[in-house]
């Protein structure tokens, strides 16, 4: 076993944080979106005074640092180019060292949130410098990956069934209320 830490210290990825404020003109990747697997929905922004926004790259993983459970998000195309947002921490793996579909799967098991959180008195913060994943040749991380890209995909069509289903309720609801549904 390894740590995101020992990779970020043997050249294996880089690790990057998330420091945009409101006033520029990229949008900004927030921990929501992250969360919710959209693209980014927050302002556009720029960077605080002397930083310089982190922008976000194909093949990036994403990883909230608040809340309550291990989430980590490849960045695709909708997200891509993106400013990163507060509390966000950005592994950026060099592609000959890892696979970023193993790192953002492996990531997110929740054995890995437990070794990796503090607990403050209403918020667990992560510390990504301690979450860990297996040392294997990248050959057998692309398999893993392949597999935790398919989940995600999977884990993608359930939100979406998830969103039809609250329109069509809230739909039932209102033609009840406004007459133009019968309740046989």
């Amino acid at each position: 076993m390894t740590t995101v830490g020992e990779l970020a210290r043997a050249g294996a990825l880089v690790l990057k944080s998330g420091t945009t404020a409101a006033g520029g003109s990229v949008p900004v990747l927030t921990e929501q979106d992250v969360l919710a697997g959209t693209g980014p929905t927050g302002p556009a922004g720029g960077a605080a005074e002397g930083d310089e926004p982190v922008l976000t790259e194909l093949g990036d993983v994403v990883v909230p640092l608040i809340g309550g459970g291990t989430v980590a998000r490849v960045v695709d195309e909708s997200t891509a180019g993106a400013a990163l947002g507060r509390n966000l921490s950005l592994l950026r793996p060099d592609p000959e060292a890892l696979d970023p579909w193993f790192l953002a799967g492996y990531l997110r098991g929740s054995a890995n949130q437990r070794q990796a959180s503090s607990y403050a008195s209403t918020a667990t913060r992560l510390d990504v410098r301690r979450l860990r994943l297996p040392r294997l040749p990248l050959a057998d991380q692309r398999r893993y990956g392949e597999r935790y890209r398919t989940l995600a995909s999977f884990e993608e069509s359930l939100r979406h069934a998830a969103r039809l289903g609250e329109q069509l309720v809230r739909g039932l609801y209102d033609g009840l209320a406004d007459g133009t549904v019968e309740p046989h």
